[in-house]
């Protein structure tokens, strides 16, 4: 019994930890998540309107970052109107058929000062493709701001098929910028 109680005040005083200094919430009123691509020699801009990042990052360790993300892909705001029922529709991100998009982290590696570079997978229509996102992170305090980008052949993933890279480009530039807190 005494055994049983120990572990149980063991059990309940790791229940009670605060969160590790790693772990950062993500502020969505001060973070974006877009992208931006070629349209007939102009860029077009969109930002995704809801998602979630689940985030694990000490500077002193990068190799064991975790960082996932859920992206829903029929919410995008951009400047075009024309484009923010065009992207989430069948021949685009298909947000009727994958409402969601993810990203999860694998290998994160220090270029030295506040740079970053994380090799991830992107899994967007049901396909999963590699993707290498550079970033920088500036902390303050408890309060820390990365900015960065990577890029995708929307190809790759099956997006708008039946627009050649001519008309569309085919390279995807995913944009971030995140305000987080931990």
């Amino acid at each position: 019994m005494r055994k049983f109680l120990q572990l149980t005040a063991i059990a309940a005083s790791l229940a009670a930890t605060p969160a590790l200094a790693s772990d950062w919430k993500v502020d969505p009123a001060k973070s974006t998540l877009g992208f931006a691509v070629d349209q007939g020699g102009q860029p077009v801009e969109a930002t995704f309107k809801t998602w979630t990042a689940a985030i694990r990052f000490d500077p002193a360790n990068p190799a064991d970052a975790k960082i996932e993300a859920t992206i829903e892909t029929g919410g995008i705001a951009t400047a075009n109107p024309q484009f923010v029922e065009m992207i989430p529709g069948a021949d685009w991100l298909a947000a009727a058929s994958f409402p969601t998009a993810t990203f999860t982290s694998g290998a994160v590696t220090s270029k030295g000062g506040n740079a970053y570079q994380m090799d991830g997978t992107l899994t967007l229509r049901g396909q999963s493709q590699p993707v290498t996102l550079d970033f920088t992170l500036d902390i303050t305090g408890d309060s820390a701001r990365a900015v960065g980008t990577a890029t995708a052949k929307r190809s790759a993933f099956g997006v708008g098929a039946s627009f050649p890279p001519a008309t569309v480009g085919d390279d995807v530039t995913i944009k971030l910028d995140l305000t987080a807190s931990r």
